[in-house]
């Protein structure tokens, strides 16, 4: 940095002070003797670049800057207009023998090191293609891999599944074949019958309930896609659980209109916002209340949809195990639920998560991209339609 600096405050001197007969005599060799000292630093600096070439470099610059200093001695000291001797020994040292010479051996280092940085260019280009090969290499083994791995975490999940379907489909099975066993056995009066028939309608419901879980969590996105208001959603879910909170002695708090719109089929949202609705209901106890919030997000491009409830909250055993397929805490759940609507959610470009809040209970946050941002509907959420 200091050579650099010097050099260019001697640069700005030499072209200010040309002519002054003075300046001359003190800034050209100076000016020479600093490239000589770069140069020279470079030299010792980096290894790659000591050898002849440098050394020729470093010789001009020294031979020009001792050129020069003789000149402005013999200017300085008045001995030109003595002797006709000196007075050549100036014109020499400026523009002659002594002046080429130095210019020569710079120009000659510079071509000599021409071979040299074109060899190491040619080295460079074929040390980029191999290194380029070699990446080449390594993202297709890399996709290969990728590819193992999610054929492998699909057959695990396929053998997840399968374990989990043939488990939950099991219990009501057996207890309809003890049922059916049972009823065959003796002559039974119609109490009986009527109870044995109402055991088997819920075994078989349940095990309906299974199967229809599993299809909507493998049923592919609905084609077509249009434009869904947040609020009308919101409102339609609000007005389905309305006589079932009433039952539970629920309060479900409605939220303030937002006038989002999002992309994605409506009737997916809402059977994804009524699950965590009643999910909700289902954690909590007769007088709780259950917050629904929506708000919108325009800078982020996203509005969130939060159901809070007051319930047991969520451990940490639990938590970690939210998403797992047939994972559930409720005696007549299919924990495939909360899956289905993570999907959804994915399908839509949003997310789900669900965490334990700080006053006890559950928070489903709901994130979705936002198509829109219309003016809000002067309609209340909690208003029939």
């Amino acid at each position: 940095m200091l050579p650099c600096a010097l050099l260019t405050v001697h640069t700005v001197l030499l072209a200010s002070l040309t002519g002054v007969p003075l300046a001359d005599a003190v800034l050209r060799p100076s000016w020479f003797a600093l490239l000589y000292w770069f140069f020279r630093g470079i030299g010792r600096r980096y290894a790659d670049l000591r050898g002849l070439p440098m050394r020729w470099i470093e010789s001009g610059f020294l031979v020009l800057a001792a050129g020069f200093a003789t000149s402005s001695a013999i200017a300085l000291l008045g001995l030109a207009a003595q002797s006709p001797a000196l007075q050549q020994l100036q014109v020499v040292c400026e523009r002659g023998a002594f002046f080429l010479l130095g210019l020569t051996l710079i120009a000659f280092g510079l071509m000599s090191w021409l071979p040299t940085v074109l060899e190491s260019h040619r080295l460079l280009r074929q040390r980029f293609a191999w290194t380029h090969g070699r990446l080449q290499d390594a993202e297709h083994a890399r996709s290969r891999m990728e590819a193992r791995l999610v054929e492998a975490d699909r057959l695990g999940l396929l053998g997840e599944l399968a374990a989990g379907v043939a488990h939950d489909l099991r219990n009501p099975l057996a207890i309809i074949r003890g049922t059916a066993d049972s009823l065959g056995r003796r002559a039974r009066s119609a109490d009986e019958v009527k109870e044995h028939i109402e055991v088997l309608r819920r075994s078989i419901d349940r095990a309906d309930k299974t199967i229809t879980a599993l299809i909507d969590l493998g049923r592919p996105p609905r084609a077509g896609a249009r434009s869904t208001a947040i609020d009308t959603v919101v409102r339609d879910v609000l007005a389905l659980v309305l006589v079932e909170s009433r039952r539970l002695q629920l309060t479900i708090s409605s939220p303030r209109t937002t006038g989002a719109i999002v992309r994605g089929d409506r009737a997916l949202l809402q059977q994804t916002l009524l699950n965590l609705v009643l999910n909700a209901m289902q954690a909590s106890r007769a007088g709780d209340t259950i917050a629904v919030r929506t708000r919108c997000h325009p800078a982020l491009g996203a509005v969130a949809i939060a159901v809070d409830d007051r319930g047991c909250g969520l451990p940490e055993n639990v938590r970690r195990q939210l998403f797992t397929p047939f994972f559930t805490t409720k005696p007549d759940g299919t924990g495939l639920g909360l899956l289905s609507c993570r999907r959804i959610a994915l399908e839509m470009g949003g997310r789900l998560g669900i965490t334990p809040r700080r006053r006890g209970g559950a928070r489903a946050l709901l994130l979705l991209p936002l198509a829109s941002t219309p003016q809000p509907e002067r309609q209340p959420l909690g208003a029939p339609r």
